[in-house]
């Protein structure tokens, strides 16, 4: 279960998580994974996955970006929440570097979130 206290100013919710490539034996943690309950799937960014030393397929993908439709290369990853739930994830690798890590509704999807405002700040509530 994953329970963060987010300033009521908060226009992202920006989470903990760990990412590991286990095969090249890479891992690496950010605190700004990007919730986005908007994206279909996970993402990476390119830097992050080339860190990483992911393997990239071309699956035929594309996506909407702010120069147009681009293809994107996908590759898999283990993916760790701050609470301990890990997910061996399918993961989109994005042309841009500005958030590296977004978590998808490929993953809200498996538990119950919540966001609950008190008059000091977002309780925000993630649980499988």
């Amino acid at each position: 279960m994953l329970d963060l206290d987010l300033a009521l100013s908060s226009e992202q919710i920006l989470l903990p998580v760990r990412l590991e490539n286990a095969p090249a034996g890479r891992a690496t943690y950010t605190k700004r994974a990007l919730w986005d309950t908007g994206a279909e799937m996970s993402g990476v960014s390119d830097e992050l996955a080339t860190w990483l030393q992911l393997e990239r397929r071309d699956v035929g993908m594309y996506m909407q970006s702010a120069s147009g439709i681009v293809p994107v290369e996908v590759a898999t990853c283990k993916m760790q929440l701050l609470s301990g739930e890990c997910f061996e994830q399918e993961v989109m690798i994005l042309p841009t570097n500005d958030t590296p890590v977004i978590v998808g509704f490929d993953i809200i999807k498996q538990g119950l979130f919540s966001l609950e405002p008190t008059p000091d700040h977002l309780h925000f509530h993630f649980g499988i």
